[in-house]
């Protein structure tokens, strides 16, 4: 992971509600590595008319020196506040890219009672070159000693979502559990489906086995439980962080710059719609 211990925290006016800047405070604390505070305004307003950008920069500093102001009444971690300009997510990912990580917060629920994930956060997620936390709205701390819950496939597509997970549970004296979700085509029928299925589940339970051995192999001191499931992998890695009471889900985004194709990417974005506990999602790094 990055040598940097800083970690970022993007903030809008719904900063008190969004649970991001609690969050990244209380890693923090665990950490000790200091919190610096992003708000961008978006100046692409700037062709309208009328725009007023000195009064949007005016309010954007007020905006961060209420932040500022929340973090040193609750501790003692050092901060920074910053404000920029440019697209939201774009600016927020590229002025990021040296941080231990960068955390934001979800929309809240819409009318059927689903989780939203503003659109921001979930382009940050993406583009951003570190590792990105959403956070649920009124986030708090839960159970210091629940696991954190990290979906894995093949261990070279999640070696840097495992070693984040390690990092955080280790800070927190949490054990980590690995979650592998598979399923097989629905078209079989017969003795071709139970055939195809018994074997796919001799498979996964063969690969889950092997990244089990190489995580303990590398990290000897830390606790692992692997999680088999079969099913769709947005359910199944949910269910799972819910089952396990889990205190974060990581999962992977990218590998090696670009955004995984097919059922990976679209498990990252349906976790970020539809969890109700943080979220990392981090990015395989480039070779």
């Amino acid at each position: 992971m990055t040598a940097s211990t800083t970690i970022a925290v993007g903030v809008d006016g719904t900063w008190a509600d969004n649970g991001a800047v609690d969050w990244a405070l209380h890693e923090s604390e665990l950490s000790a590595g200091p919190i610096r505070v992003l708000h961008v305004v978006d100046d692409r307003p700037r062709i309208r008319p009328y725009f007023d950008f000195a009064g949007a920069c005016a309010t954007a500093k007020q905006l961060v020196a209420d932040v500022d102001a929340y973090l040193d009444e609750r501790s003692a971690v050092p901060h920074t506040g910053v404000v920029l300009s440019g697209p939201p997510a774009q600016t927020l990912a590229g002025s990021t890219s040296t941080d231990r990580m960068l955390v934001v917060g979800r929309h809240g629920r819409g009318v059927f009672g689903r989780l939203l994930i503003g659109s921001t956060a979930e382009v940050v997620a993406y583009e951003s070159e570190t590792a990105v936390v959403v956070v649920p709205p009124k986030w708090t701390p839960g159970d210091p000693h629940a696991p954190v819950v990290v979906g894995v496939d093949e261990l070279e597509r999640c070696e840097a979502a495992v070693e984040f997970a390690v990092e955080l549970a280790f800070e927190r004296g949490a054990p980590i559990r690995l979650v592998h979700v598979w399923d097989v085509a629905r078209m079989l029928t017969g003795d071709e489906a139970v055939d195809t299925v018994e074997l796919a589940q001799l498979h996964h339970n063969q690969q889950v086995d092997r990244i089990v051995r190489r995580c303990r192999e590398k990290y000897p001191d830390r606790i692992f439980a692997a999680d088999l499931r079969r099913g769709h992998p947005v359910a199944g890695l949910i269910d799972a962080a819910t089952a396990a009471n889990g205190q974060l889900l990581v999962v992977g985004g990218r590998t090696h710059g670009r955004i995984l194709a097919a059922v990976l990417g679209g498990t990252a974005r349906g976790i970020l719609h539809h969890a109700t506990c943080p979220v990392a999602i981090v990015h395989q790094r480039k070779t």
